[in-house]
């Protein structure tokens, strides 16, 4: 997929604010899957990123931001840039243990929750 030069602008910003560039390699569009997760957790994941792809919207996977936070999938070019994909946890976990951790400024509406429970639709992550 070929970004636009304002999609590649604004991919670039949002790695310049916010990722560890010096630990995160991973290339667009690829899907980095974590051991330590559930299958359910990694099925949704996948199906979340194919549907990103579908609609020709450029995502990273386990990114590792600056403030230590890894989210599901990054994909700066969405109207929120964040997802989390719920499966062993709740909304209300996600809210108490990850929540704050964000940069203040990705924490008011720039993060979608996906819950791994249920049957994932694609209005949820648009």
């Amino acid at each position: 997929m070929k970004l636009t030069s304002e999609e590649q602008k604004e991919v670039n910003d949002f790695f310049r604010s916010y990722v560890d560039t010096l630990r995160y390699k991973n290339p667009m569009n690829s899907i980095r899957l974590n051991v330590d997760h559930t299958d359910e957790h990694r099925r949704t994941i996948f199906e979340v990123c194919n549907a990103l792809i579908e609609e020709r919207i450029p995502f990273w996977t386990e990114v590792r931001l600056k403030c230590g936070c890894i989210p599901d999938i990054v994909c700066p070019t969405n109207v929120k840039p964040i997802i989390e994909v719920l499966s062993s946890e709740t909304v209300e976990d996600f809210y108490q243990k990850k929540h704050h951790k964000y940069p203040s400024e990705l924490q008011n509406d720039s993060i979608i929750l996906v819950d791994a429970k249920q049957q994932f639709e694609i209005k949820e992550i648009m």
